[in-house]
């Protein structure tokens, strides 16, 4: 596991209630950004939060189609010994065994917007200077003394980018015009005068310093990181940008903790009720070092058996959708050899439809004209005996000529002799005994009105007989498939 990213922001004196909003923001920002049921395939969200838990964290993990590793975002809001913390980390999980180059992404944009609100919400402080999601501009020889000397701070944490424009030739700012990926990492300044400048350089006592640099003043006794862009060739000042940016990511990556966080709370519901087993008091449960490493190393175990998770659910997705468009594929090759078959006037030799639910999904997915109501579904699915894929022909067929109907190629006069034409044997009405005495079995509901299905295909003889009812729209131009099945009631049924 690589840490690529890493801030953690502390304040003192907070209250509940801060800790409260603190939780608000994140929860608000989960929903907004990871809707609940909405998740991609790869991607888990877990919390972890409780009335009597000092810990709320958020943990995402993400494995991205094509990607040789697994992101887990974690997001902890902490309140311990009036200490408020917000720390969020992104993790790396290798899930290949090449040897390859990675480059981590840079931070992405709705996590900076997070941590800027984070910012606005609870002040954090750092060496007595507040830490701010907009740069500081230098304009005058005090600011710029005041900048130098906030670099001497003994207990300052985080590092003080200093960009020095070059006001001389007129050029826009590198790196400070907006902090983006870099919110809550850098204090960013911006000398914008030459009074400022040589305030600055009274105090820090650097040298060989001009317009057009950006100084990296790290934490402690570091050497600074001094760039002169002066000396650089214009196309290379995006480059220049991009490393800067990611240098300071990966550098606090490395170097900033994970906070040492309480274990969840212990609840008598939890526990096996024993006659021995002794009540655990309060001194007992206070967090020490040794708890408090053996919780992070379960952490990152469970982080990484959920990175291998989300990365056989992403695997599981892709491989779905490759059955899902091979099953597609046999289903187009399906009706192409039907399509085929009918116009060369044979019997259609498909050995792929082995069901009558198969036949019927394929006709409902692919012949567009035609509308199958819920009892042709029901009545042939039940149908035992002919072969499906003759039944499937009959309605590949009977589809052209509802779409020769619907289109105005035919008329209502002309489906018998269009339906004659496709091959198909079509009878437009039932007999009179058949409507007399056995009306309810024609009959259907279709659009709140009920209607006859008297029109009818037939097909086969004895075990291989078959019949599909259809009722013609005229009022919607529909073509609605009624029934399929065996031989419904008529004059020769006793």
């Amino acid at each position: 596991m690589i840490t690529t990213y890493a801030i953690s922001l502390s304040a003192l004196d907070c209250t509940e209630d801060q800790r409260i909003a603190l939780v608000d923001l994140v929860s608000d920002w989960l929903y907004s950004h990871y809707p609940l049921d909405s998740y991609s395939p790869g991607t888990t969200v877990r919390t972890r939060e409780g009335s009597d838990d000092p810990l709320f964290r958020v943990t995402i993990t993400e494995s991205a189609p094509g990607s040789t590793h697994v992101e887990t975002l974690t997001i902890s809001v902490v309140l311990f010994n009036n200490q408020l913390t917000f720390d969020v980390r992104i993790v790396s999980t290798p899930t290949t065994s090449k040897v390859v180059p990675y480059s981590p992404p840079i931070l992405p944009v709705p996590v900076a917007q997070l941590v800027t609100q984070a910012l606005k919400l609870v002040p954090v402080e750092d060496a007595n200077r507040f830490v701010q999601d907009v740069p500081t501009l230098a304009t005058t020889e005090l600011q710029g003394q005041e900048i130098a000397a906030f670099l001497l701070a003994p207990s300052r944490r985080l590092p003080v980018v200093v960009e020095i424009l070059d006001y001389e030739r007129g050029t826009p700012p590198l790196i400070s015009m907006a902090l983006g990926p870099l919110v809550g990492l850098v204090h960013m300044v911006q000398i914008q005068t030459p009074e400022a400048l040589n305030g600055f350089l009274s105090i820090a006592g650097m040298h060989l310093i001009n317009p057009g640099c950006i100084i990296i003043n790290w934490a402690g006794s570091a050497e600074p990181e001094i760039v002169h862009r002066r000396e650089m060739a214009p196309n290379s000042e995006n480059y220049e940008r991009g490393r800067l940016i990611r240098l300071i990511i990966d550098t606090a990556a490395r170097s900033v903790a994970a906070p040492r966080v309480p274990p969840p709370p212990r609840r008598e519901d939890d526990l096996f009720e024993s006659p021995t087993r002794e009540t655990v008091s309060a001194d007992e449960n206070d967090l020490n070092d040794e708890q408090a490493l053996h919780i992070e190393q379960l952490e990152a175990t469970v982080d990484e058996l959920m990175a291998a998770v989300a990365d056989a659910d992403r695997m599981l997705a892709e491989q779905r959708q490759q059955l899902e468009q091979k099953g597609g594929q046999l289903d187009e090759l399906i009706l192409r050899n039907v399509s085929l078959e009918m116009q060369a006037g044979r019997t259609p030799a498909v050995r792929a439809v082995a069901s009558m639910t198969e036949a019927l999904r394929l006709a409902r997915e692919h012949c567009p004209f035609l509308v199958f109501h819920q009892r042709a579904i029901e009545s042939g699915e039940g149908l035992e005996g002919p072969e499906p894929v003759s039944v499937l022909q009959d309605l590949v067929r009977l589809n052209e000529v509802a779409r020769a109907w619907m289109s105005g190629e035919i008329t209502g006069t002309s489906i018998t002799l269009a339906c004659r034409q496709m091959g198909l044997d079509f009878v437009p009405a039932i007999s009179v005994t058949a409507r007399q005495k056995y009306e309810e079995d024609y009959r259907i509901d279709w659009r709140g009105t009920s209607v006859l299905a008297e029109a009818h295909l037939r097909r086969g003889k004895k075990a291989h007989l078959v019949r599909i009812h259809v009722y013609f729209d005229v009022e919607t131009q529909q073509v609605v498939v009624a029934y399929i099945g065996r031989h419904l009631r008529d004059k020769r049924s006793a």
